[in-house]
Parts: C-alpha cells; structure tokens; sequence
C-alpha cells in the first residue's frame, strides 16, 4: 500500500471504478467527481485549489482516494469533498488512514476546521459512523436536502497543529 499526492490521467478511471464499486453514489455525484478529477489533470493543483490523496496497491492501482481543498470564503476552513474505498479492500483502514493524511496536509496550509457534506441516508449510516470514529461532530442536518428522506449531513472538526 503505497500513500501519495496528485492526480494524473491514469488515474480519472480508477476513481471513477472506485466510486461506482461502492454502490453509494448517484450517476450525477459520480459525473462531479470526475469532473473535479478532470478540472484538476487540465489546471494542476494550484490553480484548480484540489488536492489529492490516493492509495494504490503493488501494482500501482488506485484503490481509494481523498480530495479535499480551502474553502475560498473562509480564513481557515477546508472541505472534504471526496472520500472512497473500493469495495474490494473496505474495512483495511484506508479511508482512516487517507482521512488523517488530508488533516495533516490541511494543517501544514494553516488550515483549523475540515468540513464534510454527506447524505444522511440509512445507507450512509456507516459512514456517518466513520465521521464520528474520526473526531468529527454533527454540526447540522439539512432535512430533504438531495431528496426526499435524504438529508444533507454536515459534520466538522477542529484541527490541532
């Protein structure tokens, strides 16, 4: 299991395999996500503000990613806006691991809050679990948000240097 920064064009169809093994997202959450990957490969990191996390295993697939960036209206908040584990090798910490990394990463840019967006879907139970496990704290539910019974989730943490 190898960590690492970046994103390249190899990598846009491992995350978009990634993201449909999980059986979490809507066709439309998966176009957003390569879209970001795609903004990122054109732009780089500087100048579309995306970071990138990945796990890749020996071979050099990618079998979960992270991305992440400052939030542009505030001093000191960043956004978690992708975080997933191919289905294949849940449960091996990768998404701890990547989680962790990204607050680190968050903290050397001056960086003091991470926010995260999920549904509050039944099937999102375990990854509010997850959120929680992490140091993460509900700070709001935006009931009926991405549909009905389908709350938008928003869980944040403050971050030590």
């Amino acid at each position: 299991m190898i960590v690492s920064e970046g994103i390249s064009q190899d990598d846009r169809k491992y995350i978009e395999d990634i993201l449909r093994s999980t059986g979490f997202f809507y066709e439309s959450e998966i176009k957003t996500a390569l879209d970001i990957a795609d903004i990122t490969i054109s732009e780089g990191i500087e100048n579309s503000g995306y970071h990138w996390l990945k796990v890749s295993d020996e071979d050099g697939r990618i079998t979960a990613f992270a991305n992440y960036g400052r939030n542009d209206f505030s001093v000191h908040s960043w956004e978690l806006y992708w975080i997933a584990v191919n289905e294949k090798v849940r449960n091996l910490n990768l998404g701890s691991i990547l989680l962790r990394r990204a607050e680190e990463n968050v903290v050397k840019e001056g960086g003091r809050i991470l926010w995260i967006e999920t549904s509050g879907r039944p099937l999102y139970a375990p990854t509010e679990a997850f959120y929680r496990r992490n140091g993460y704290e509900l700070q709001a539910s935006l009931k009926d948000f991405y549909g009905p019974g389908d709350p938008k989730q928003i869980y944040a943490k403050q971050l030590k240097k």
